[in-house]
């Protein structure tokens, strides 16, 4: 009685010539004996980078990431899902929901925000893809809000700021928000918890959204700027 160890397997038909009696036709029947072999999943990798990946490619590392941004191969929904995947906070998950339902494609809060940024940039001329990524999420902070930034502008040097100088006399609620994560991502230190950013009553839904895409810029670089859906 023939018995299949490889049954399923890539060497089945290889064993059913091995077993077969010399000038005999093969069996049709016979008892089959399934075993069956555990592979050991390997981390699923970017076809492109080779860096292990999860669901899709949406890590730092990537160096595709813009050109999938671009291409809408990856969405700002599963940037936002990938980079605050170990949030615990369920209020800050629902404001993150509607902010992904609600995405335009532009990180940028309105024209006058991008041109004084790019401005600034420009001036400075070094190309934003060399520049520290700290640096630009900050400079993206503190181009945002109109008060802000007539407090911040003289105070912006090519490699630093000086945060001690810039006088917020008259800035609102949000302005201060921005302004205090603005430093959290410059110096390292925490200004502002993520409670208070989650929080309606304090932040409103333009400064969470330029608050959240400064935190995404801080770790994706100017791949997020290639964000289109």
């Amino acid at each position: 009685m023939s018995k299949f160890f490889m049954y399923g397997t890539d060497l089945h038909e290889l064993e059913q010539l091995m077993m077969l009696v010399p000038n005999f036709m093969p069996r049709r029947s016979g008892v089959i004996v399934v075993k069956t072999v555990e592979d050991k999943k390997e981390p699923l990798r970017c076809q492109d980078c080779d860096y292990p990946i999860s669901e899709c490619c949406n890590e730092a590392s990537c160096i595709y990431l813009s050109e999938r941004l671009a291409a809408g191969l990856i969405t700002y929904a599963e940037i936002l899902e990938n980079h605050f995947k170990d949030c615990g906070s369920t209020r800050l998950k629902r404001r993150l929901d509607f902010l992904a339902r609600n995405f335009d494609g532009e990180i940028f809060l309105n024209p006058i925000h991008r041109s004084r940024f790019y401005t600034v940039c420009r001036i400075q001329d070094i190309p934003i893809e060399d520049r520290n990524l700290s640096y630009l999420a900050t400079l993206f902070l503190l181009t945002a809000d109109n008060k802000l930034w007539c407090a911040a502008k003289e105070h912006i040097y090519v490699d630093s700021f000086d945060f001690k100088k810039m006088h917020l006399n008259g800035i609102n609620t949000d302005g201060y928000a921005i302004f205090q994560t603005a430093r959290t991502i410059n110096m390292g230190r925490e200004f502002i918890k993520r409670d208070e950013i989650a929080d309606k009553t304090l932040i409103t839904e333009q400064t969470f959204k330029v608050i959240i895409n400064s935190m995404l810029l801080s770790k994706y670089g100017t791949a997020m700027f290639q964000t289109k859906c």
